[in-house]
């Protein structure tokens, strides 16, 4: 019987990093669509248009133990997590973006693109519904 060596140096990096997760997503994700909210001013005037951004990531609710760190009355707001493979949905906190009618706002980047993937976490925009169509027509 092979005894255990204790003493022997063990590897820190190998056990403390984190894997490309970039590939994981394959078997997940699914081609989504998402128009960005942009807002100029042009000679004085407000103008928002939209920017249609093609994809493929896991659009999923935010999960109930993330949910727990929130402000109790923010927990039964709309909460969407969205996980991208790097560089395909290049978004920056307080970005605004619409999907399938409903605005939502851009609230926590997390970039783990050395691992492959960037998540982010949405929630509801209820503070300006306006759908897409109204958008579009500015």
């Amino acid at each position: 019987m092979k005894k255990l060596n204790f003493n022997k140096p063990k590897n820190i990096n190998a056990a403390l990093a984190f894997p490309n997760m970039a590939t994981t997503l394959y078997g997940w994700e699914v081609p989504l669509t998402l128009e960005k909210i942009i807002q100029d001013v042009v000679e004085g005037d407000l103008v928002t248009t939209t920017q249609q951004i093609n994809f493929k990531g896991v659009w999923q609710p935010l999960k109930d133990e993330a949910l727990q760190f929130k402000e109790p009355a923010q927990r039964s707001w709309e909460w969407i997590w969205i996980h991208a493979v790097s560089g395909t949905l290049n978004l920056e906190t307080a970005d605004k973006v619409i999907f399938n009618q409903k605005r939502y706002k851009i609230v926590e980047k997390k970039d783990y693109s050395l691992n492959g993937f960037i998540e982010y976490q949405l929630v509801r925009d209820y503070e300006n519904l306006e759908t897409a169509s109204d958008a579009k027509r500015n």
